[in-house]
């Protein structure tokens, strides 16, 4: 079952309100400051968030507030070349000044009413040890849409340069009813 947007988020939470849409290339730069702000996440280039609303921006979305045109957060997604079924989550960010709202797993729901998320069966993404949030989030995501959540570690600290970077831990939600 895909829920509404209006179905997920915590019980009593004061929750501002969002429109979810699919970004737009003049989105890039403050997707760019919401990462940059949020030190759980690893900052790319200002090139790579270009890349995810121009090539991407049919998996992919943002939520705007609709009161002052705000950006309040994205998610970057794309399904996999070879498997399209798999809607990988590259990415999650909420503004800081926007977080405990539920705006995180309202996106994760609105992306799969999404025309090109069409006929996904599983939502993967890969999580820091450390980030709890994010797991927290995940692990949400698969109650609210009724299916299993598994866990591995897909990337060892050791692949990534110059040492300090944790491993990744997939997370894999489905089949997705």
């Amino acid at each position: 079952m895909i829920p509404s947007t209006s179905q997920v988020g915590a019980a009593g939470a004061h929750r501002m309100p969002i429109e979810l849409r699919s970004p737009a290339v003049s989105d890039a730069a403050a997707m760019w400051r919401i990462v940059d702000s949020t030190p759980e996440l690893d900052t790319n280039s200002p090139y790579a968030y270009l890349l995810v609303c121009s090539h991407f921006s049919s998996t992919s979305l943002v939520a705007e507030d609709p009161g002052t045109g705000d950006l309040a957060g994205f998610v970057a997604s794309y399904r996999l070349p070879d498997d399209p079924d798999v809607l990988f989550v590259w990415q999650v960010a909420v503004h800081p000044g926007r977080r405990r709202q539920s705006i995180g797993l309202r996106m994760l729901a609105g992306l799969l009413r999404q025309a090109g998320n069409r006929g996904v069966r599983h939502v993967q993404a890969t999580v820091t040890p450390s980030n709890l949030a994010s797991g927290r989030l995940f692990r949400s995501f698969a109650a609210v849409v009724g299916a299993p959540c598994a866990t591995t570690e897909q990337y060892h600290a050791d692949l990534f340069p110059e040492g300090g970077h944790e491993a990744e831990v997939a997370y894999r939600i489905g089949p997705i009813p």
